[in-house]
């Protein structure tokens, strides 16, 4: 009777704080690809630890966090932890990079259908900048703002925007405008 119980409390939980866990895990990873396993891994030691012991008068998000943190630090080594060169990286005229790049894509224009989403997740996630596949599922499948996503991510709006925009040029460029479905 009590696994039942276990199982009860532990379904009630994961509701409670799945998408929370999940973006917190998209934003910590450096690979977007280790996101699954690392929630499969904060999950199952709630289990383990429900198994063992009753979790009273605890902030139940803020411990599954801790949980998941250390994961993400067991997970990942120094070698792993790669920086990037910064697009806000100033050319010899004193001008950021990003100031030289385009905008003018109408991101209105470009509507990706339900149906072709896991194709082109499948070709976003495996980008080389991983901050690609965090904030394209952070800004259409969790629905924060861009100002919201710099925040969280610690970079500047411009960088979200320019991700954003450039990914999308890209996505157009190899799926074509129209039905992204019909490139397979």
């Amino acid at each position: 009777m009590t696994s039942q119980s276990n199982l009860y409390k532990f379904n009630e939980i994961y509701e409670k704080t799945h998408l929370d866990l999940l973006k917190y895990v998209i934003i910590k990873c450096h690979n977007v690809n280790d996101t699954n396993d690392i929630i499969q891994e904060t999950y199952l030691e709630l289990w383990n630890i429900l198994s063992k012991k009753e979790l009273k008068n605890i902030n139940i998000k803020s411990y599954l966090i801790g949980i998941a943190n250390n994961k993400i630090k067991k997970h990942y080594t120094l070698l792993q932890k790669i920086k990037t060169i910064s697009l806000f990286e100033k050319n010899d005229k004193d001008i950021e990079l990003i100031d030289l790049i385009k905008d003018d894509i109408n991101i209105e224009k470009l509507v990706v259908q339900k149906d072709s989403w896991t194709l082109i997740w499948r070709y976003i996630k495996n980008k080389k900048n991983q901050d690609i596949p965090k904030v394209f599922y952070l800004y259409y499948s969790l629905d924060l703002s861009i100002k919201k996503i710099s925040k969280e991510l610690k970079v500047n709006e411009s960088y979200i925007k320019n991700l954003i925009y450039r990914t999308l040029k890209e996505l157009q460029e190899k799926f074509g405008k129209e039905d992204v479905s019909s490139d397979k």
